[in-house]
């Protein structure tokens, strides 16, 4: 009886343990994975293409742009889609990532959130992102990403209400 009592404390402080891991380490990737998007926006809005394509996922990766015949994947394309952005754009930037929502599992996590972007010093023009991360060798790495620029002022609550 005594042995199976310390059996069950033994076992009790060892899920305590590995519970306390579990929580440090998903702290730990959800940080990494909050650093990736701002490396990601910095590094995109520099118009620095090494830079991204060291981000991407080795194993494929999906890009949705804000038009429909924009879907990247492979490098070249990428490539390619960032020297049409910053020819029409010459400079850009991003703000701060806003309403930044992060899950993070295993080997996949995903980020959304609103970032305003401002091309050649104008107005700012706000973005909603999506992006999906993979952990490949301890980093994590982007597999898919899709952009929207969203509305105000047309949602179904307000098209729907009478005037």
């Amino acid at each position: 009886m005594i042995a199976l009592r310390g059996s069950l404390i033994v076992t009790a402080v060892s899920l305590c343990a590995c519970s306390h891991t579990f929580a440090v380490t998903k702290d730990r990737d959800e940080r990494a994975v909050r650093a990736r998007v701002s490396d990601l926006l910095t590094s995109y809005a520099a118009n620095a293409q090494d830079a991204v394509v060291r981000m991407l996922d080795p194993q494929g990766f999906s890009f949705y742009g804000s038009d429909l015949a924009e879907l990247v994947r492979s490098e070249p394309e990428l490539r390619q889609l960032m020297k049409d952005d910053f020819a029409l754009w010459q400079r850009a930037r991003f703000g701060e990532p806003r309403d930044l929502a992060v899950r993070v599992g295993d080997d996949l996590a995903a980020a959304f959130f609103n970032v305003d972007f401002f091309v050649r010093g104008g107005p700012a023009i706000p973005v909603r992102l999506c992006t999906l991360w993979r952990k490949v060798g301890g980093a994590w790495r982007l597999t898919m990403s899709a952009n929207a620029v969203p509305t105000l002022g047309s949602s179904a609550h307000v098209l729907a209400s009478p005037p």
